[in-house]
C-alpha cells in the first residue's frame, strides 16, 4: 500500500499530503486528491475547508490555491532573492523608451527596476512608494513625482484619498504594478484593502500594465483582488518558472515575457 493510501483515513495524514502538493504545485484538484488518496471527494472537500480556515489555502472551484507567501513587510523582502528580483528588472526596463511617463508602484521588485532604469534615458516616473523614490534620488535624467498620502509602515507606499486624487490627474503610458499574488484564474492580488483599492485605479489609468513576478508568487491567491490578469499587458515571469504554473497564466489571457 503507498504511503498516500494509508494515511488516507487519518486526516491529518491527508492535510500533510495537500499542504505538499500545494507547496509544490501552487492548487490542487479535489478529484484528483481523492483518487490518490483513495477517499472521497466529500472528504477531500472537507479537508480542503478545514485547510482553508487555518490559512493554508484558498478555496476555489474544484479544489484549492496556494495563499501567498507574500506577507512580511518591505523591510524584510528588499533583501530576499534580490539577484532573481533584478534579472526580472533588467527585462523590465528594456520594455521603456525615451520620454515616456513611467509609475512606478510600490515593491520590493519594482525598487530593482527603479535601481535598473538606464543612467541615459530620459523619463518623467511617479511613484507612491517612498523607498523607490528615495532610489530615484539624484537621477538627473528623470523627471520625479512623488504621490502623497497616509505612509502604509508594512509597504512604505503613500495610500488613501490623497494619493488616489494625485492619481486621478495622471495617465502614464506604462505602469510597473506591485502583486503578493497571482493566478490565471484569480488574476493579481494583495493582502491589503487599501493598497488593492489603489492598485485597481492605477491599472485602470495606465496605458499598459506591466507585472513582474517571482515563481513564489505564480498560482497563488490573496485576500484582496485587484485585476483579472487579461487586464496585465505584460507579465514578465522567471525563465525557470515551473511549466504548470506558466500554462495556468497562458490561459489567463496575459502575454508572458520571460526574464533571462
Amino acid at each position: 500500500m503507498s504511503k498516500e493510501r494509508a494515511s488516507a483515513n487519518q486526516p491529518s495524514g491527508r492535510h500533510q499530503y495537500i499542504r505538499e502538493q500545494l507547496r509544490l504545485h501552487g492548487r490542487v484538484s479535489a478529484g484528483e486528491l481523492a483518487a490518490v488518496l483513495g477517499v472521497s471527494e466529500d472528504s477531500i472537500r472537507r479537508d480542503l475547508r478545514e485547510l482553508a480556515a487555518d490559512g493554508a489555502c484558498q478555496r476555489v472551484y474544484g479544489g484549492a490555491i496556494a495563499l501567498t507567501p507574500n506577507r512580511h513587510g518591505f523591510l524584510q523582502r528588499r533583501h530576499e532573492n534580490t539577484e532573481r528580483k533584478a534579472r526580472l528588472a533588467a527585462a523590465a526596463v528594456r520594455l521603456l523608451k525615451p520620454g515616456q511617463f513611467v509609475f512606478l508602484d510600490g515593491g520590493t521588485t519594482n525598487l530593482e527596476i527603479a535601481r535598473a532604469l538606464p543612467e541615459q534615458l530620459p523619463l518623467m516616473v511617479a511613484t507612491n512608494s517612498i523607498p523607490i523614490a528615495a532610489a530615484l534620488f539624484g537621477q538627473k535624467q528623470l523627471s520625479v513625482l512623488v504621490l502623497g498620502g497616509s505612509l502604509n509602515h508594512q509597504s512604505g507606499d503613500a495610500l488613501g484619498t490623497t494619493a488616489t486624487r494625485m492619481l486621478d490627474t495622471m495617465r502614464p503610458d506604462i505602469c510597473f504594478l506591485g502583486t503578493c499574488s497571482v493566478d490565471g484564474e484569480l488574476g493579481v492580488g494583495t493582502v491589503m484593502a487599501d493598497e488593492a483599492a489603489f492598485k485597481r485605479h492605477l491599472v485602470e489609468q495606465c496605458g499598459h500594465t506591466v507585472l513582474a513576478v517571482t515563481n513564489e508568487k505564480l498560482d497563488t491567491a490573496s485576500p484582496f483582488i485587484v485585476a483579472p490578469l487579461s487586464d496585465i499587458g505584460t507579465l514578465i515571469i522567471e525563465a525557470d518558472a515551473d511549466p504548470i504554473r506558466r500554462a495556468h497564466l497562458e490561459a489567463g489571457g496575459a502575454p508572458l515575457l520571460i526574464a533571462g
